[in-house]
């Protein structure tokens, strides 16, 4: 078995935690919306602020991404 195989099996068996953390992040993408409601460009946690977004927004999509294909892998099998 290659090790693509074998780390898509790791992932694939981890698919229930997905929902809960996919959940975390759309509560934390909600709020940073509040957040950003509060923070300029010219204030000192605009800098966090951006860095946070980028990095919730990443993670949301690696981990919807990965829910997916392991829901479609799933089905085909």
């Amino acid at each position: 078995m290659s090790k693509t195989s074998t780390l898509l099996d790791l992932i694939a068996a981890q698919r229930e935690q997905m929902k809960v953390i996919i959940a975390l992040l759309i509560i934390s993408g909600l709020l940073l919306a509040l957040s950003a409601a509060f923070v300029g460009p010219g204030d000192q946690a605009y800098p966090i602020l951006i860095i946070d977004i980028v990095l919730v927004v990443g993670a949301f999509i690696f981990f919807s991404g990965a829910y997916w294909y392991c829901t479609k892998r799933e089905m085909n099998e």
